[in-house]
């Protein structure tokens, strides 16, 4: 499928080629990029510190909301300290820079974000995959480490498989041997925990041990990335990694806007509790069709849904009908496509019954 013009964006609908459709992609899963409060906070940061900052933080690109930025994601994470990069990517090498400084291995579960590959290999660590999910095989791996000290690397949420990492384990497992779980929250901020505070509330991690990256753009809807946890790593990147130090931060107007998506979004709990429900609607609608659903309870709902054609066919019927239900390929995934359906807070039940209606109705005629 051709990469989509999307005109514009209110959330739940986009418009394309000047027609209006109920939106079910991307990776905004709190629904927050059009938030009223969040775009007030952007115009006003415009206006107040221009477009972008202009040099490194360190140099002359600080901004006092880029420090209060970092001081609200670690009171909302429970955790000492937080880093701002420019974006999720960034964040990765930042912190696999700090940790080269005292380990010298990387065991990455083969199916994390090539990002966490790329910076491992960056920072020069030497890298070796995990089978996905695989504790027996990252115990192995880490005691034939003997002496080397090992960055235990992993995501937080592979969506397109609807899993959750065993965080709680791997962290375990990394410091009984000496070393730290690095873990990748950029599809878990916002959508898992009790409270959808993520990775570290999910599976109760803090301490030295632990290191988190995520991203402001998916659940938060806003741009940047961050590290998050113990303070003496944050202190390293803020030292001596040049993925910090010789990067443009996030305008101040982004900013501004992410202080206040994250207040949206862990001040109350109406915004995690919204999306919730529509995952718990989307849920059951597929589950009545005989649909395959994620072992979890996430926003991504992949699947194959007959051949390549038959999914080509099914999404040219939905987008007739004025829903976008993206039919994607992607990187590691079937050969063939696959659907990658997403809820978020932003849509209304009437959105996503009528998403089921139809592809009950299709799997009617399809018979």
């Amino acid at each position: 499928m051709a990469r989509l013009p999307i005109q514009s964006s209110r959330g739940s609908t986009v418009v394309i080629d000047g027609r209006e459709f109920d939106y079910f992609g991307g990776c905004g899963y709190l629904g927050l990029a059009q938030h009223p409060r969040v775009i007030e906070a952007l115009v006003a940061g415009a206006q107040q510190h221009g477009v972008s900052s202009g040099a490194a933080r360190e140099t002359t690109g600080n901004a006092l909301v880029h420090d209060e930025l970092e001081r609200d994601l670690a009171r909302h994470l429970r955790c000492e300290a937080a880093v701002l990069l420019p974006e999720g990517a960034t964040a990765n090498l930042a912190a696999a820079q700090a940790l080269a400084l005292d380990h010298s291995l990387a065991l990455i579960d083969e199916r994390s974000h090539p990002s966490l590959f790329d910076a491992a290999q960056a920072a020069k660590l030497e890298v070796r995959s995990i089978p996905h999910g695989d504790s027996s095989a990252l115990r192995a791996e880490l005691e034939r480490a003997g002496t080397q000290r090992a960055v235990v690397v992993t995501d937080s949420v592979f969506p397109s498989r609807g899993e959750i990492a065993p965080l709680a384990e791997w962290a375990s497992l990394a410091a009984e041997h000496g070393g730290t779980l690095l873990v990748d929250d950029c599809h878990g901020t916002g959508v898992i925990g009790p409270h959808g505070l993520g990775a570290l509330e999910h599976a109760a991690l803090s301490g030295p041990h632990v290191l988190l990256t995520s991203t402001l753009s998916k659940a938060l809807g806003c741009y940047g990335g961050f590290v998050a946890g113990d303070a003496k790593w944050i202190e390293l990147i803020r030292t001596r990694s040049n993925a910090y130090l010789a990067t443009t931060p996030v305008p101040p107007a982004i900013a501004e806007a992410a202080r206040v998506a994250l207040d949206v979004a862990f001040g109350s709990p109406e915004r995690v509790g919204r999306l919730r429900a529509n995952i718990a609607l989307m849920r059951s609608g597929l589950e009545r069709l005989g649909m395959p659903t994620p072992r979890e309870e996430l926003p991504v709902f992949a699947f194959q849904h007959g051949d390549a054609e038959a999914m080509r066919a099914l999404e040219a019927n939905l987008r007739d009908a004025g829903v976008l239900a993206p039919y994607i390929r992607y990187p590691g995934g079937p050969p063939e496509g696959f659907f990658r359906i997403v809820v978020n807070a932003a849509h209304s039940l009437t959105q996503i019954e009528r998403l089921i209606e139809l592809l009950e109705r299709h799997a009617g005629s399809s018979r």
